[in-house]
């Protein structure tokens, strides 16, 4: 083969060389490249991987511990001082502090003091509040005061004795008024226009035990008590006085009947949702223009309390097993139960929002969260009237008769 090759590169010169074959390690060469290339990549992949899912730990941790941690006492961050109320009650009112009695209203906040205030002269005033607004009248009296931060914004002449009323977000005054045998269900708005209009008699519909605005202003909810052949039942109305509820008769736009129960409240939580509690029942309804049946949960105990926020619903209980004085049940606003838990404390008031339930009275209080993990339980460094939540979970307002402080718990 040698001397072939040689023969030709003689016959032929230059123009004939043989072609060199490929190093079988040159070939292996760009395989090995693109297998260390893959490799590599992995690795950067896995390692991006491993950290994305120890940054996910380290976070899950972090709120774990946030939400899980415990305190014991608090800090005064920030104090104004009130002039002395004898009498008065306190309220929040959208972050601020709504303070009320027979001579007058007034509202404070943290950073200005007082906002404004307003007088009046009433025997027993009754008061309720929806966002920014605050409606106060007289029990069985004919004027009601509607406020909201920036203070008086118009009253209203009822001309009829009032028995109770509720308000909405917008300011308008939702009211039930007697009149003999008869009484009227009658809708305002803010300055005193009557917005509609509703006779009622224990033959038509029963008595209105209780009446609920919509934040809105648009949706009324009324509960009616009635005696049918000697026993008592109660029907539960939603009415409708915007555009939906013009098409139908009396604004009417759902009903319900309850045969052997007595509906006691009714009340909206948000713009979706409202819900009725009766002495074996506890109704939720769903829809910001129609509201239907949503969930009904039976109730065997006796209950005691009802307290609300915008996403849950609190009913208090007896303890019956005599480990605790009571227990509070904790619904969402599809019905599912949340959270039970059971202390030791004769509450004042009990606030739900968010991942936090707050139960205090005059010289004490227990948070809890949604999981059931107890925060919080201490006495107040004084005795207080009302305790406002914040924005943030861990501050609140304490109100005492002479100070509004706001509190850091650690």
């Amino acid at each position: 083969m040698a001397k072939i090759n040689e023969y030709f590169k003689k016959k032929y010169g230059k123009h004939f060389e043989k072609v060199p074959e490929k190093d079988p390690e040159e070939k292996k060469e760009p395989e090995d490249y693109k297998k260390k290339l893959t490799r590599h990549r992995l690795v950067i992949f896995y390692r991006v991987l491993i950290g994305i899912v120890i940054a996910g730990v380290i976070v899950a941790v972090i709120i774990f511990n946030y939400r899980n941690r415990t305190f014991t006492d608090y800090d005064t961050v920030n104090q104004v001082s009130l002039s002395e109320a004898a009498t008065a009650d306190y309220l929040e009112l959208n972050g601020n502090v709504l303070r009320f009695s027979k001579d007058g209203a007034s509202v404070f906040n943290m950073s200005e003091g007082m906002l404004w205030n307003q007088t009046y002269e009433m025997q027993n005033p009754m008061i309720d509040t929806c966002g920014d607004y605050a409606a106060i009248g007289d029990y069985k009296g004919t004027r009601i005061y509607v406020f909201n931060g920036n203070g008086l914004q118009g009253e209203i002449d009822t001309t009829l004795p009032v028995q109770t009323f509720c308000v909405s977000g917008t300011g308008n005054v939702a009211t039930v008024l007697e009149e003999n045998e008869i009484t009227w269900v009658r809708l305002f708005n803010k300055t005193g226009d009557l917005i509609a209009n509703d006779r009622t008699t224990m033959a038509k519909s029963g008595y209105p035990v209780r009446v609920a605005i919509s934040e809105d202003g648009i949706m009324l909810g009324v509960s009616y008590l009635r005696v049918d052949t000697g026993a008592m039942s109660s029907s539960v109305a939603f009415y409708n006085f915007g555009d939906v509820g013009q098409n139908e008769i009396d604004n009417l736009v759902s009903g319900y009947d309850y045969s052997g129960s007595i509906i006691s409240e009714v009340d909206f939580m948000n713009k979706q949702t409202a819900f009725a509690v009766g002495d074996n029942r506890l109704e939720i309804y769903s829809g910001s223009q129609k509201p239907e049946v949503k969930a009904q949960i039976p109730i065997e105990d006796e209950i005691n309390s009802v307290f609300y926020g915008r996403d849950y619903i609190g009913l208090v209980f007896t303890d019956i097993t005599g480990e605790s004085l009571y227990r509070l049940d904790v619904y969402d606003t599809s019905g599912e139960p949340v959270r039970s838990v059971s202390f030791n404390l004769e509450y004042k008031d009990i606030i739900l929002r968010k991942d936090q339930i707050v139960i205090y009275n005059s010289d004490e209080c227990i948070i809890f969260n949604m999981q059931g993990v107890e925060k919080y339980h201490s006495s107040f460094h004084h005795s207080i009237i009302t305790m406002v939540p914040t924005s943030n979970q861990n501050r609140f307002l304490l109100v005492s008769g002479t100070a509004i402080e706001e509190v850091q718990l650690k």
